[in-house]
């Protein structure tokens, strides 16, 4: 486990999601939201901007993206960053900053923190599966700008150094002192009922015994491995 400080932009009553809260969270992605433990960013009228997801789901299955960026605005906005090429900029930079490096190091480890909180706090616990592996392509590379830019909006400033830079790079279309929510989502029709996200249709696909099969053999051969190297060590 991460030594790493816990760093969370809310206090713990406004992390608690409310029933409007998941209702919101459900027609600003428009599906129900699942799994979601805590609020990790509000607007400055309460609306929930970022989802904190429990590190395993309900379905047992491992889930490292505790995170989600759910505002449309900001969604829309960091999508337009992403095909302006901002990763690929940000990815050169890591190659050649060491001092960026570092701290997009420290990000990783602060996200897995604060991710091991989290599973402490919704009773997940631990789950060897994902450890390590935090989201966005930490600690190395970016790949995904809305992961980052939902860190530093959970974390707070001065911890994701990266995704602070895309927070400050959507100014045009987004900021933190002004609220962006009126006509950004749908609040008269039913809320979603029915999740139809990528992720849930792929596990539909799946048998359940099947896929922890797979992963108890991932896990028993990840650790013949380290069994091997201490060996050989």
């Amino acid at each position: 486990m991460t030594e790493q400080p816990i760093r969370e932009a809310l206090d713990a009553a406004g992390r608690v999601p409310s029933e409007a809260d998941l209702d919101t969270l459900s027609r600003q992605l428009n599906r129900p939201a699942r799994d979601v433990v805590e609020i990790g960013a509000r607007c400055v009228c309460g609306n929930p901007l970022v989802a904190t997801t429990a590190p395993r789901l309900s379905s047992g299955i491992p889930f490292p993206t505790t995170y989600y960026l759910t505002h449309p605005v900001i969604t829309a906005a960091v999508s337009r960053l992403e095909a302006a090429g901002l990763m690929n900029e940000m990815n050169d930079r890591l190659g050649e900053d060491c001092e960026l490096a570092e701290a997009y190091v420290a990000a990783h480890e602060a996200y897995l923190a604060n991710r091991d909180a989290i599973g402490q706090r919704s009773g997940t616990g631990a789950v060897p599966e994902i450890a390590g592996v935090s989201a966005g392509g930490m600690p190395t590379r970016v790949k995904c700008l809305h992961v980052l830019v939902g860190h530093s909006l959970a974390a707070g400033e001065g911890v994701n150094p990266l995704g602070d830079e895309a927070v400050d790079a959507i100014a045009e279309w987004w900021t933190k002192d002004k609220c962006y929510c009126i006509g950004a989502w749908d609040t008269e029709s039913e809320a979603p009922s029915r999740d139809r996200s990528r992720h849930v249709k792929t596990q539909e696909m799946q048998d359940p015994a099947a896929k922890r099969a797979e992963r108890a053999a991932k896990r028993a051969a990840r650790e013949a491995e380290e069994r091997s190297a201490q060996d050989d060590a």
